[in-house]
């Protein structure tokens, strides 16, 4: 676990392995887990259509279910992809004002019929562990992840909040350093609000494999690939992407914003994760994780095959 370069440039702060970062949407493993937890509690199940916790959400609220929303197949609109939604990314909303965003427009497709990533769909399961637990979503996860796992320095990130370590989130425009813009995290409540650190997402992963946190089965279920309603399959689980890479399956999520890029990656065959945060927009955590996992895997394999001393003595 290191850091590189700084937490705080105003300030030149160095970052170490205790800098927390914004995670972005890797915020998502955390929802879909929050619900698992009340799937478990039998508060919640994958077949409730989403008309139950929000009855007055429009008709497609009867149609679209928690397993829709859990794996991007609901069809429901992407707020953060309407024309306006870059305007209003200063301002404090309510949960109301968001679903009032996209909760009127026609659906993408028919509920089952495609993959579509969508953010207000991870809003929409925040509101739901809401509704189920009678907490707010910052409580429940605190209460039944940060505290089960001992993350002690993973937050419900809020600007009036002191966070010890946290990073100041840049970009770069002509190739000058500048303050990244202001985000209210009022919009990303269960999509992308949390802040962590790498230490923090390598107990996280380890916790969910070691069924720390939730039964196998659950677990088994966050990693499995979805189907849509003609029985094709695509590449993501329930708040996790599965990749391909050669003989291994990896499970990653990225996340993106205001100032900061991370991603988090569960390499199956061997155990590994790999955790990169970012306090930069121009920083492409993916490519600096796949680059990480290529040195690691090669060396693996060098201390692994026999040397030439070896050979001989054979």
């Amino acid at each position: 676990v290191r850091g590189f370069g700084h937490a705080n440039a105003e300030l030149n702060v160095p970052a170490t392995p205790d800098t927390v970062y914004r995670i972005g949407s890797i915020t998502k493993e955390f929802t879909a887990a929050a619900v698992l937890l009340l799937i478990e509690d039998g508060k919640v199940s994958f077949d409730d259509p989403l008309s139950k916790f929000l009855p007055d959400y429009p008709m497609p609220g009867h149609n679209v279910t928690v397993r829709h929303l859990l794996q991007h197949t609901s069809g429901v609109r992407d707020f953060t992809r309407q024309p306006d939604y870059r305007k209003e990314l200063r301002i404090d909303v309510t949960q109301d004002e968001v679903l009032n965003r996209f909760q009127n427009l026609p659906l993408n497709f028919e509920p089952g019929e495609e993959h579509q990533y969508c953010n207000s769909g991870y809003f929409l399961l925040g509101m739901i562990v809401e509704k189920a637990s009678g907490k707010p979503y910052a409580d429940f996860v605190h209460d039944r992840i940060f505290n089960v796992l001992a993350l002690k320095h993973t937050y419900c990130d809020e600007p009036a909040m002191i966070i010890p370590n946290r990073a100041a989130g840049y970009t770069r425009w002509r190739n000058v350093l500048r303050n990244a813009p202001y985000i209210s995290l009022t919009q990303t409540v269960g999509a992308g609000n949390l802040a962590s650190t790498v230490s923090d997402l390598l107990t996280w992963q380890h916790g969910l494999v070691a069924d720390r946190l939730l039964k196998p089965e659950s677990c088994q279920l966050l990693i499995t690939r979805g189907a849509l309603n003609n029985g094709m399959k695509f590449n993501y689980g329930m708040g996790v992407f599965i990749r391909n890479a050669g003989d291994d399956n990896v499970i990653r999520h990225g996340g993106g914003i205001s100032g900061f890029r991370a991603d988090v990656a569960y390499h199956v065959a061997t155990g590994h994760t790999i955790a990169v945060l970012a306090n930069s927009e121009n920083a492409n955590a993916a490519r600096i994780s796949d680059r990480i996992a290529k040195r690691l895997f090669a060396e693996s394999t060098r201390k692994e095959s026999p040397s030439d001393d070896d050979k001989s003595e054979n």
